[in-house]
């Protein structure tokens, strides 16, 4: 019996083809009366060509995603959830759709990002989508890319902060990075690390970074993370209480 390998489960009959979720829940097919089909069955018969084809798009995409989730690896890894890798493979797959020119099964994430659009879908990707910025930040920001600098005019921190329920400190960063997504590597340059009391007055916020020298594409993320008073020094709280947002791309 052969094992569909694609980012869905197909159960159902076509023609003479059942799928099937087996016992380990693998995604499996066979022909009506016969025990299954063959891994050469499954290579060359054209039937399955639609499957070969998405299996080999969401191959690249998830390749793809590994280098993306990297770009801010400091951040992502202070805020994020169980479905950060997941989303950040549907993204690249959102990306892939925007490739006019290449058929299904040759299309790739590289000739998406030539188009506009696909760039603007970057903008409000979470890393951690149960603490979403819009909920944790309830002020208005300002993001001035020519000047790499994002303002936050009277801030007030125990109004304008969703706070967990055991935080004393927020702490308020950004990163602009550039995303060479054809040869996966980057540049990421981070501001300092505002660290704010909860019971502080109201502030002006200044966080501002260098401009990366490489232009393939450029991405900002705004970072909130929050933390105790532990002893002398200051203690994370667990990466779950913290955002992570993507803000600007071009």
């Amino acid at each position: 019996m052969a094992k569909v390998i694609a980012p869905f489960k197909i159960t159902g009959t076509l023609d003479d083809l059942t799928f099937y979720i087996d016992q380990e829940n693998t995604n499996r097919v066979k022909t009506k009366g016969n025990p299954g089909i063959t891994k050469e069955q499954f290579r060359d018969n054209p039937i399955f060509d639609r499957i070969r084809n998405q299996a080999s798009e969401f191959g690249s995409c998830a390749k793809k995603s590994q280098s993306f989730r990297k770009v801010a690896h400091y951040f992502n890894n202070r805020a994020k959830d169980g479905s950060f890798s997941g989303r950040s493979n549907k993204l690249m797959l959102d990306i892939l759709s925007e490739d006019q020119t290449n058929p299904t099964g040759r299309r790739t994430v590289e000739k998406g990002l030539e188009s506009q659009d696909a760039k603007e879908y970057f903008i409000g990707f979470e890393g951690n989508k149960l603490r979403p910025l819009k909920k944790v930040l309830k002020t208005k920001w300002n993001w001035n890319a020519n000047e790499s600098q994002l303002t936050i005019n009277k801030f007030n921190p125990i109004k304008h902060i969703d706070w967990p329920e055991e935080a004393e400190f927020v702490s308020i960063a950004i990163a602009r990075a550039n995303w060479n997504y054809t040869n996966d590597s980057f540049t990421t340059e981070y501001s300092n690390e505002i660290v704010i009391n909860k019971e502080e007055k109201p502030l002006n916020i200044l966080l501002e970074t260098k401009i990366p020298t490489e232009n393939q594409l450029q991405l900002t993320f705004l970072f909130i993370g929050f933390s105790i008073k532990y002893r002398k020094t200051t203690k994370e709280l667990k990466r779950s209480n913290n955002t992570v947002s993507i803000i600007w791309s071009h």
